[in-house]
């Protein structure tokens, strides 16, 4: 009766199943074999035919590849770990369930529910360094205000702080759900034996946290890396090639150039590097919990 009834839900649930097998991995493998192509919609409406590792080769040669390497690692670990440093301070200072913290927390979290194109607009405004809230207020105190998003550094800077102020809540929120699962009776029995608060955080609450530290570590650092809509919407990726990180870089490779070999070759080369870190946040966190 159960292999009958097991027939009958594989029957069932296979036109779904097949639906999304092509969904996901149609777009992947036609990625990969366009990858060793030459194709320019410029040029051509259709593939020119194999150029075997052209493509590859090009993308690991070109400077502005290494340059948008070099920006989405900077943005990506300084933005992170500042944020997970801040939703942790922000979490535990928030910790309670009487109405001013519930109304403090929900403050802390609108970032989070503003989409990305919206954030980056408006701190566009804020950074302009003529009109702009922040410089004008760094000159009350008098301190010249930077060119926020005319000089590489600093454009660069403010890429990192909108993405700090727009993901920090995410961690808020998971470190509070986090340490409101820790059993209070271990925190009580060492402040019974004398632990100081920052204590009892170092040796209690932190081993205990730290497996799920290395998963908002992990969504994260992905999602930072991805992350193209605050590039776009605020800097444009400039000035010059200032602000390129790895995912706007495809995108002008492939819809701004309509390269499509190339875009393709530099989205594998992409995937090829998340993978790896991928298996390394799980191998360090199996070797954690182990």
């Amino acid at each position: 009766m159960k292999n009958k009834e097991w027939k009958s839900y594989s029957l069932l649930i296979s036109p779904t199943v097949i639906f999304v097998i092509f969904l996901q991995f149609y777009p992947l493998a036609y990625s990969f074999y366009i990858s060793f192509q030459e194709w320019a919609l410029t040029s051509s409406q259709l593939p020119q035919g194999f150029n075997y590792l052209k493509n590859y080769n090009d993308i690991l040669n070109d400077s502005v590849f290494h340059r948008a390497v070099k920006n989405s690692l900077v943005i990506t670990i300084t933005s992170v770990f500042f944020q997970i440093v801040l939703g942790v301070i922000l979490a535990y200072l928030t910790i309670g369930s009487t109405w001013t913290i519930r109304c403090i927390r929900t403050i802390l979290i609108l970032p989070m529910v503003i989409a990305p194109v919206a954030a980056g607009t408006l701190w566009r405004m804020l950074f302009n360094s003529r009109s702009g809230l922040i410089n004008n207020l760094l000159n009350k105190v008098g301190i010249v205000g930077p060119e926020w998003l005319s000089d590489q550094t600093w454009a660069v800077i403010s890429v990192i702080i909108l993405d700090i102020w727009q993901a920090t809540p995410f961690v808020l929120l998971v470190v509070v759900a986090g340490i409101s699962s820790i059993p209070k009776d271990f925190q009580e029995s060492a402040s019974i034996d004398g632990a100081s608060r920052f204590q009892i955080f170092l040796r209690i609450d932190l081993p205990i946290l730290v497996p799920l530290l290395l998963i908002v570590f992990l969504f994260r650092f992905m999602d930072s890396l991805l992350n193209m809509d605050s590039v776009y919407s605020l800097t444009f990726g400039g000035p010059g090639y200032g602000t390129y990180t790895l995912t706007f870089y495809i995108y002008t490779l492939g819809l701004r150039n309509f390269n499509f070999g190339d875009a393709s070759a530099a989205s594998w080369i992409f995937m090829f590097f998340s993978i790896m870190f991928i298996s390394l946040i799980f191998y360090l966190q199996k070797k954690y919990e182990n």
